[in-house]
């Protein structure tokens, strides 16, 4: 028994320690998004399905000696594929579907060995079945989860802060290639002739000419069965994967909120199947309905609510949820006869649920009503669960059930009647008559509107930026004001050029005279309100990942020339589609072949603005040291950086200070609260150009950095969104008027 424990512990703990590894190395090639991880989870389910069928069977096709050499090759076979760090060649160039490009790279990397330690635990289960019919396998299964919660905890906790991404890659490979022997140890010469024969005429026994027919009359009501074990694992899933996802898109996609719902998932499995008796299910009935409520209430409320609050609600609600369903579903688990055919139903019923949330969501819907989906669902095989009766209920008095059973019925009935309201009410458009347009695709939700003679676009939750609609209206996109960094910026570099006698006219760059405008980069597009400061010299480079934002850019708000590249009274414009920061090293490396001379590339911008947020979703990839030094390369000598971190619930400022100043950059602090009560925002301005720093609008507006910031360092290997987030509640930048008057009185 010691060694099937230790190689389905140590295969779990190695199956789960690579997914957020994998997923965290890949992310800043698709723009640090909620849909690498969701995707990644998917591509893991499908894996997981494809181990347990070949479990399956090779358990019932071949004898345990054949079963055994066969999976001892491949797991020989594997070590080959055992290094999971991917290439640089197969990073997307930025036109591609990012749901198959991430597909494709993690068929690469790690679909071989995941495959093969998907398929260790259902297998030593089976070999330990036969070899020990007196001990239940399903504690093997649950030690399995056990080992998969270990490796999801100890990743973001101690394996991410302590070792770089190509050590924990070395460390796996060596892992992977412990289990390899442990597991040729495991069925080969351990077993002797004598056993090998035992295990024969087991299974012989087991096979289905060998069945009583009290038992052949118990496999005929497997196919249904197996159709209730599809419905509850497939749910189960889709609220794991749904609950992420709102997660992910409101506060930041990092592994630490990658791992907290997914953790709570193989929780509810331990429970479930090593602790069945804690699985009450009027108490958790109760627990699934009261925070049901309290998590679409926090959905209709969330841009009033803190991450806390957030994120709270939904890990109660999803705990509450898939142990519903996975403790219903080892309610109805079979013999261990038909073990891995039931793994291989749940395996099944898990990947359908990552398909229907990565993969057909995006396409049927244009808005996130998959958790709704999973928790009416939810909802709704509790309430059968309930009606079915338990021996709790049955056994207790009247009037205990009286209070207890049909006290939960009436909750549930609630809690089901307001999911459905909440799902009808996002979906009916006759209750956002505002609304003009809508499309969700993998990188999140925008949507448009038009009020009060406004158009507004909305990523998310979140305004992004607005427009009159009136053409004669002039009027900045909603935080491009003359007061916010964008206005500063501009500003501030025409003096300087100005003061270097250099003028600012509409003659084009690449005229026979000294005159230019200025050459500007954007990460993030927006509504192309950047323009609204452009004059006809400008060039304006805006990287932008999704494309549906460009759609939105150029059909609804006016602000950029059309067509693409062409120039107007606010300059040329250019979209890039693609990941910000991959273009931006596509673009200096290729700077840095056309210029080997010392002298400086006139390519480099002379603003370049990070103003990437989708939603509040911090783009955690962007404000990297490693990306900091690919802004430094492409940004000119005497040029500015300007960091848009206007946030619900993230305070950067520590952050970008520290990583200003690594690139020898000068940070200062806006807080910019207008007087006639619009967008409060918040930006840093970085620069070595003292003209600038010395520049009287500079001094006038600069705010006073806290006394009490704590340094916070993030890089590729490393960033812990519990370093930055207010868990408390929202950002208050309310006070920041009372700041900034306070400041103009005492003369800072």
């Amino acid at each position: 028994m010691i060694r099937y424990s230790l190689t389905i512990f140590l295969s779990a703990f190695l199956l789960f320690q690579v997914q957020p590894m994998i997923a965290k190395i890949i992310l800043p090639w698709f723009g640090g998004t909620a849909v690498v991880w969701t995707t990644c989870v998917m591509f893991f389910q499908v894996a997981l399905l494809l181990g347990y069928g070949y479990a399956h069977f090779l358990r019932s096709l071949f004898s345990p000696r054949w079963a055994y050499l066969i999976h001892g090759a491949l797991a020989l076979t594997a070590l080959f594929f055992s290094s999971v760090l991917p290439n640089e060649s197969m990073a997307p160039r930025g036109d591609e579907n990012p749901t198959w490009a991430i597909i494709g790279v993690l068929t690469a990397t790690v679909g071989f060995p995941f495959f093969l330690l998907s398929s260790t635990s259902p297998l030593i289960q089976a070999w330990q079945a036969l070899t020990h019919p007196d001990r239940s396998p399903y504690r093997l299964y649950a030690l399995s989860n056990i080992g998969s919660l270990l490796a999801l905890l100890s990743y973001p906790f101690l394996i991410e802060p302590n070792f770089s991404v190509s050590s924990q890659a070395a460390f796996w490979r060596y892992g992977f290639m412990l289990l390899v022997l442990i597991t040729l140890v495991c069925g080969g010469p351990t077993f002797g002739k004598t056993e090998w024969r035992a295990l024969e005429s087991k299974r012989i026994e087991s096979s289905p000419s060998k069945i009583p027919s009290a038992e052949k009359e118990a496999l005929s009501k497997l196919l249904p069965l197996s159709l209730i074990w599809i419905v509850l694992a497939a749910t189960a899933s889709v609220v794991l994967l749904a609950t992420t996802n709102l997660m992910c898109q409101e506060i930041a996609s990092v592994p630490f909120l990658w791992i907290i719902p997914l953790t709570l998932y193989l929780l509810s499995f331990i429970i479930s199947f090593d602790f069945p008796a804690l699985y009450r299910r009027p108490v958790f009935a109760a627990l699934l309905a009261g925070s049901s409520i309290v998590a679409i209430l926090v959905i209709h409320l969330s841009i009033f609510t803190g991450a806390l609050l957030q994120v709270g609600s939904l890990s109660l609600v999803c705990f509450a949820a898939t142990m519903v369903c996975l403790g219903e579903l080892e309610r109805i688990k079979p013999r261990p006869i038909h073990l891995t055919w039931f793994y291989l139903m749940v395996s099944l019923g898990g990947a359908l649920g990552g398909i229907f949330v990565s993969v057909a969501c995006p396409i049927l819907f244009d808005g996130f009503h998959e958790f709704h989906l999973g928790l009416i669902v939810t909802l709704l095989v509790s309430l059968l669960a309930i009606y079915n009766g338990s021996t709790e209920t049955r056994k207790s008095h009247f009037v205990q059930r009286a209070l207890g059973t049909w006290g939960v019925y009436l909750l549930l009935l609630i809690s089901l009647s307001l999911s459905v309201c909440s799902l009808y009410f996002r979906i009916d458009p006759s209750f956002r008559p505002e609304q003009v347009f809508v499309e969700r695709n993998e990188y999140g939700l925008v949507s448009v509107t038009e009020k009060n003679g406004i158009r507004r676009f909305i990523h998310g939750q979140i305004e992004h930026g607005s427009e009159a609609i009136d053409p004669e209206v002039k009027n900045f996109s909603t935080y491009y004001t003359p007061g916010s960094g964008v206005g500063i910026a501009f500003g501030s570099f025409r003096d300087y050029l100005r003061e270097k006698g250099t003028s600012l006219t509409t003659v084009p760059e690449n005229a026979a005279n000294p005159e230019r405008g200025l050459r500007v980069g954007v990460l993030g597009l927006g509504i192309g309100g950047m323009m609204s400061w452009g004059k006809p010299a400008d060039l304006i480079d805006f990287y932008e990942i999704n494309p549906a934002v460009e759609v939105v850019a150029r059909k609804h708000f006016s602000y950029l020339p059309k067509p693409s590249g062409s120039s107007s009274d606010l300059g040329t414009a250019k979209v890039v589609l693609g990941d910000g920061r991959l273009s931006l090293q596509r673009r200096a490396d290729s700077a840095h072949t056309r210029n080997q001379k010392p002298e400086p590339n006139p390519g480099k911008y002379d603003l370049l603005f990070i103003d990437a947020f989708s939603s509040d979703a911090i783009p955690v990839h962007l404000l990297t040291e490693e990306c900091f030094k690919i802004y430094r390369d492409n940004l000119a000598e005497d040029g500015i950086l300007i960091a848009h971190i206007t946030n619900r619930f993230v305070d950067l400022r520590s952050l970008i200070q520290d990583q200003a100043r690594k690139i020898d950059l000068v940070p200062i602090l806006i807080e910019n609260v207008p007087d006639d009560g619009g967008q409060k925002t918040r930006w840093i301005l970085m620069t070595r150009n003292k003209t600038i720093l010395n520049s009287k609008r500079i001094q006038e507006i600069q705010s006073v950095w806290p006394s009490d910031m704590k340094p916070v360092r993030w890089t590729d290997d490393h960033a812990s969104l519990l370093d930055v987030v207010e868990w408390s509640g929202a950002i208050d930048l309310k006070a920041l008027r009372q700041e900034v008057d306070k400041e103009k009185k005492d003369g800072k």
